[in-house]
This record gives structure tokens, sequence and C-alpha cells, in this order.
């Protein structure tokens, strides 16, 4: 190689590290502000069902804030919820991998999620002096819910909650239903902690080095 242009292809290298750095850099950067969201989940006690409990957190160091028309969706995490739960069924819904949490802009605007549960079984009561006759019930349940964005309210829940019981295995009548549209949910910011990702110094340090082991490499083939 002639020495004419061994100071072009040392600016040449130099400035293509330059520009990786500062790309990994602004990255980080970018990154850097995301965060680990933890909310608190709340239906305003519906029907009872409502359960400090609840709770689901979301990574947002994947947000663009672009998006489609600038809406995005990421997956929850971690979270459950307990409300409208079955007795003698599930003790409560996972969140994770199964709802997703709304943003316009990198804004938090709505969760979705759902679930549903049945449960059947049967009550049995020994005879007494005044009643030989043993006593008993079947009953079968029935829950099924899901929440969705409202421009207005935000986060709303729509579902149902249903019992039905038979006595000693006459007709089956309608024990308890609580039906609800449009309920708001309140979600809670609770908690904010760092999303677990590289530095820019060290991303950009790794790409000066790698840099560096190519320079030594082909001077080496030079001198050979």
């Amino acid at each position: 190689m002639s020495y004419k242009l061994r100071p072009r292809l040392g600016s040449a290298i130099a400035s293509t590290i330059l520009s990786v750095f500062s790309a990994v850099s602004l990255v980080g950067v970018d990154k850097a502000q995301a965060a680990i969201l933890t909310y608190d989940i709340g239906t305003y006690g519906i029907g009872g069902y409502d359960d400090p409990r609840s709770y689901f957190k979301v990574d947002t160091s994947s947000l663009t804030g672009i998006g489609y028309e600038g809406y995005e969706q990421i997956p929850v995490f971690e979270g459950r919820f307990y409300g409208l739960t079955l007795p003698g069924g599930r003790p409560y819904y996972e969140l994770a991998q199964t709802a997703t949490v709304l943003f316009y802009q990198r804004e938090f605007r709505a969760l979705y999620a759902g679930g549903s549960d049945s449960v059947s079984g049967i009550f049995s009561f020994p005879g007494d002096e005044l009643d030989p006759e043993p006593f008993y019930f079947e009953y079968n349940s029935g829950t099924s819910w899901s929440t969705s964005y409202d421009g207005s309210e935000g986060t709303v829940l729509n579902g149902y909650y249903e019992s039905y019981r038979a006595y000693n295995g006459g007709p089956w009548e309608l024990w308890q239903r609580s039906i609800f549209r449009d309920v708001p949910v309140s979600l809670t910011l609770v908690n904010t902690e760092p999303s677990p990702v590289p530095e820019p110094l060290t991303a950009g340090g790794t790409a000066l080095a790698l840099a560096g082991l190519s320079g030594l490499k082909h001077k080496k083939k030079m001198a050979a």
C-alpha cells in the first residue's frame, strides 16, 4: 500500500469508528431513559371483586415512539389479576405474556387483558333430628372478562359473573349474576426502575476495541 493511501485509510477508519460510536451512544442514551413500570389495578369494587394485590409490570425499553400513528402495544412480563375469581376456581389470572399495554408516543394509555373460568361442584349436608334426609345442592358458576381502551375513560372492564344451583337434583335456578359494561379501571403507577440495558460507553468501547484488533491484524499481514 502506498504512503499516500495510508492517511486516507486511517481517516476513513477513524471516521467509521466515530460514526459507530456516536450511533451506539445515541441508542444507549435513548434506552437509558426507558424503565420498568409497575402499576396497581383497581376496579372500584364491582361486585366485591376488587383486590389490592392485582398488578402488572411492563418494560418500556422496546418503545420507539413511532408505531402506527404513534400507537404501540408491548407485552406485560409480570402481573396478576385477582378480581372476578370464582370460589373453588383459580386464585388469580396470570397476565404475563397474555396481556399487553397500549402506549401513544411513549405515553401510557391502557391495559389490554382478559380471562375466563368455570367451576362446578356439590355441597352436601347430613340430616338432623328434625329432617333426617340428607340435603345437597349442585352449583355451576362461570365468569368472563376483558379490558379495553376507551378514549375518554382510559381502561374499561367488560364481562359477567354468574352462578346456578340445583337443590336435591331439581331444576337449575339462577343464584347470582353480575353483568358489567365499560366499568372504569384505575391503573396507578406505584414503582419505576431502570431497564437492564447496556451502558453506551461500554458498547462504544467494544466497537473501538474490535476496530483496533482489525487494524493490528492488517499491520501484521503487511509486515509478513
